[in-house]
């Protein structure tokens, strides 16, 4: 189309002769944009930039107005401030002066648009930019007007008269751009029409999520027509209404969207024409649902109908809530096609949930059982499996179907041999077996039953599956719990037979010790013979802490002192097994508030439990037993290392489970570990290990440091000052000693010789009795188990008869741990010396015994 005019210009410059050359390669620049495919933007860049050239001017504009194929202006400049380029964009093109006169073809000069200029905007700007010449040529391509030409120079007449034809030239050549772009834009739509139903009809062969769906449909629907928004709503038959389903707008809850069938709107206008309608100004409509308008705030809108052949889903609408806007019929008919393709791939999701929601709800049924169930067809393949025998296989179901009975439920060691499937065929037969399922994990009790097609026919066989592997191992809790108490019945009855002789064995030679008259040999003896009796006495308090738990008891301990009480305590079989000893002991470790018999529990468990790792490894071994101090975090670390054969990695997250064993059965229980764990916790410490296969394991201790009240010093003044008080206490005071062991009797009477006291004793509760009803005594001091009448009946009978003197007794028992001795001191809140003890244990109890009685 533009080849002649460039002829002619080409003609009028050779004739010319002048600038010839210069203007015919500026005349190519324009034309060999007819070529390239680059974006508008940047064609009309290259445009202006050559007719800025062609017409010898500094400034310019290229503007481009809404086409059916380009919806949006388009505006580019060179040298023009913003606000002068502002005044020929949308809204003032529309009904401008200037643009009328452009339509009709005619130029416009500085002075037409000064005279244009009621608001003098022109004026203004025109001064400020010092220009002097600015003239705007209508642009136009298939016998409209497309845009404009406007050019600016602060000189009063930069075109000369030659350069005014080559400019109209190259306007002509600009419209034949401008129709390239055009029906660019037209195939592009073409295109993305086809698309548009390629993707619609993506959606309803890959998806059939109903979610998923009506959100594809409403992006897809405002891609495809080009409005701000897309919505869709679907019938509510339940409700008698139209309700939102999805929506492009971020900031509108569709959710809430709802018109009543009954309600007046253009939505149900177009359900029930089962057509289209596109309305210009949907506010101006007397047929719009106003609730409905207040949400959407839309000015425009397409409302198309989704239909199938029976009955209608609802409506998609395009809105455009800026402006009122006239839908082109191109824009219909593709919302109509879109709103075709929405009511397939909606009608087949809602189709797939109907037949899908049975199927569902089996399997939701038979996947919330805690047993494992699996259908069998007749050869014994699985051909449907439920949740909970897929996380025991710990594969998905879908990965069970098609293996076969015999590989999932035959019992340890029988191979793939044929299971218990085949004899379930029989009819009306029923089986149920107890196996152990290595590959499933764990001890089950299996039922078999065959299960019959609609038409009452053997198809195979249903297998259920119920863990019972909990049970089995809390009966076997059950057994070795029963075993422990019957271990710590006979173990408290020993102690208690140990306990009496003890008593009066460290007794008296207390007593003997605090005589002047002795001579060095034979203090060195009495002190060697209370030695080993508090030896004795330690023994018997471990054996009774393993009996039975006792009351913490948080005091000042030296970690180092127990862990070498401990080593003490095992030191002899350790020998004896070739288990080498190495201690590194921080001689600068701090003491701590600790219970120190719970401490001697939880090493004596590391200590043991090495030992016999390392000798059923090597049959020898060495231990090392390390202690010191992290400064930094306030804690005693403890660490008891072995070079046995080391835990396996499988092993160590499960270490400190209750019961959880590596030994073979009548060689543990599974409970030292676990108990250790819970008595450092509760001294607010950490345990933990640290083990290799083949490299022996370390056991960690980690314990707070927690600094006491008193020093040393300050409790050695606190003692003698307690001694002052106590002999102030006891001064004058009558005292009956009751016991049925004449020696015990002997060691108190000699014990309160040495205080200003009377001392009566009775050896057992009826002669107690007697003493009692013809004396008064301060205080009772009473063996809690005697044979005639015990000590805990001799307090039932003064709380009775002399109930003031009721809280002037103390017990004396060999028993501390027993279930009702402990349950009979907590109830009575009465004091006890628990034997075998020390004079300054019973001067201290007394102490506080007759201390309580004064202050009440």
């Amino acid at each position: 189309m533009p080849q002649a005019p460039l002829g002619v210009a080409l003609a009028m410059s050779c004739k010319s002769g002048t600038g010839m050359r210069q203007n015919l390669e500026i005349l190519k620049g324009i034309s060999s944009l007819l070529r390239e495919r680059q974006p508008p933007g940047a064609t009309l860049e290259s445009a202006l930039e050559n007719l800025l050239a062609l017409s010898g001017t500094e400034a310019g504009l290229l503007t481009l107005l809404p086409s059916v194929n380009s919806p949006e202006p388009l505006t580019v400049r060179r040298g023009l401030p913003e606000d002068l380029v502002t005044l020929f964009a949308p809204p003032h093109q529309k009904n401008s002066a200037l643009f009328e006169a452009l339509e009709k073809d005619e130029r416009v000069s500085l002075d037409d648009m000064l005279r244009s200029d009621t608001s003098g905007n022109f004026a203004e700007i025109f001064r400020r930019e010092d220009l002097h010449f600015f003239v705007l040529y209508p642009v136009r391509s298939a016998d409209r007007l497309s845009g404009a030409l406007g050019l600016a120079s602060q000189r009063s007449d930069p075109i000369a008269e030659r350069q005014k034809e080559y400019i109209q030239t190259a306007l002509e050549v600009l419209g034949g751009i401008i129709s390239n772009f055009q029906l660019r834009e037209h195939a592009s739509k073409l295109c993305d029409d086809v698309v548009a139903l390629q993707e619609m009809n993506k959606i309803i062969s890959q998806s059939l999520n109903l979610d998923q769906i009506v959100h594809r449909i409403v992006a897809e629907g405002k891609r495809r027509l080009g409005t701000s928004q897309c919505h869709l709503l679907l019938v509510d038959e339940s409700n008698q209404s139209l309700a939102g389903a999805a929506t492009t707008q971020s900031d509108l809850d569709v959710r809430g969207l709802d018109i009543k069938f009954s309600e007046p709107s253009l939505a149900m206008t177009a359900l029930a024409a089962r057509r289209v309608l596109a309305v210009e100004d949907v506010a101006a409509d007397e047929r719009t649902n106003r609730r409905l308008h207040a949400s959407l705030q839309w000015r425009s809108a397409i409302f198309a109908p989704l239909m199938t052949k029976d009955h209608p889903l609802g409506v998609l609408l395009f809105s455009e809530p800026s402006r009122a806007r006239a839908f082109r019929q191109g824009e219909v008919a593709r919302a109509e096609t879109l709103a075709q393709q929405a009511s397939v791939a909606l009608e087949n999701a809602r189709f797939f949930q109907a037949v899908s929601r049975s199927q569902r709800e089996w399997e939701a049924t038979v996947d919330a059982m805690q047993d494992c169930v699996s259908v069998h067809d007749m050869t014994g393949m699985v051909i449907r499996a439920n949740l909970a025998l897929a996380k025991k296989l710990k594969i998905t179901p879908h990965k069970i179907i098609g293996k076969y009975c015999s590989e999932i439920y035959n019992a340890q060691g029988s191979g793939l041999l044929p299971c218990r499937h085949g004899r379930s065929l029989q009819p009306e037969s029923f089986t149920v077996e107890e196996v152990e399922l290595p590959q499933i994990g764990g001890t089950f009790q299996i039922s078999v039953s065959p299960w019959y097609d609609k038409n009452n026919r053997l198809a195979g066989s249903i297998h259920v599956a119920k863990d019972v592997s909990n049970e089995k191992l809390l009966q076997q809790q059950l057994i070795q719990s029963e075993k422990l108490s019957a271990i710590g019945e006979l173990i408290s009855g020993i102690a208690h037979e140990l306990n009496n002789p003890l008593t009066g064995v460290m007794g008296y030679a207390q007593l003997l010790q605090l005589r002047k008259d002795l001579d060095e040999r034979a203090k060195d003896s009495l002190l060697k013979i209370n030695s080993l009796a508090l030896r004795c006495q330690k023994i018997v308090q471990n054996l009774l802490s393993f009996a039975r738990k006792q009351k913490p008891e948080r005091i000042v301990s030296d970690v180092n002192e127990i862990l070498e009480r401990t080593i003490e305590l095992r030191n002899y079989d350790l020998q004896v097994n070739n288990i080498e000893i190495e201690r590194d002991l921080d001689r600068y470790l701090p003491k701590t508030i600790a219970d120190a018999h719970q401490l001697q529990q939880v090493f004596l468990n590391l200590i043991t439990n090495a030992e016999q790792a390392m000798l059923e490894a090597n049959g020898r071994g060495k231990l090392t037993i390390r202690s010191r101090t992290d400064h930094k975090a306030g804690r005693i670390i403890v660490e008891v290392t072995d070079d046995g054969p080391g835990i396996p990695e499988i092993h160590l997250s499960k270490i400190f489970d209750p019961f959880f064993t590596t030994k073979e059965v009548g060689k543990g229980t599974g409970l030292g570990l676990s108990l250790s764990y819970g008595i450092i916790k509760e001294h607010d410490g950490n345990i933990y290990v640290r083990s290799r296969a083949r490299e022996g394991a370390s056991f960690v201790i980690e314990l707070p440091v927690i600094s006491a009240v008193l020093d040393e010093s300050g409790m050695a003044a606190q003692k003698t000052n307690r001694e002052v008080q106590f002999e102030a206490l006891i001064r004058d005071k009558r005292i009956l000693v009751v016991d049925d062991e004449k020696y015990i009797l002997d060691f108190f009477s000699e014990v309160f010789r040495m205080y200003p006291t009377h001392v009566d004793t009775a050896s057992n509760g009826q002669v107690a009795m007697e003493r009692i009803r013809l004396n008064q005594y301060d205080l009772i001091i009473t063996d809690f188990k005697m044979p005639q009448m015990s000590g805990r009946e001799l307090f039932t009978w003064v709380q009775k008869e002399q109930p003031h003197l009721a809280c002037r007794m103390i017990f004396v028992t060999g028993d501390t741990v027993s279930i009702e001795t402990r349950t009979f001191f907590e109830d009575s809140s009465r004091r006890y010396l628990a034997k075998p003890f020390k004079i300054e244990e019973i001067k201290e109890v007394i102490h506080q015994t007759l201390e309580e009685v004064q202050q009440q």
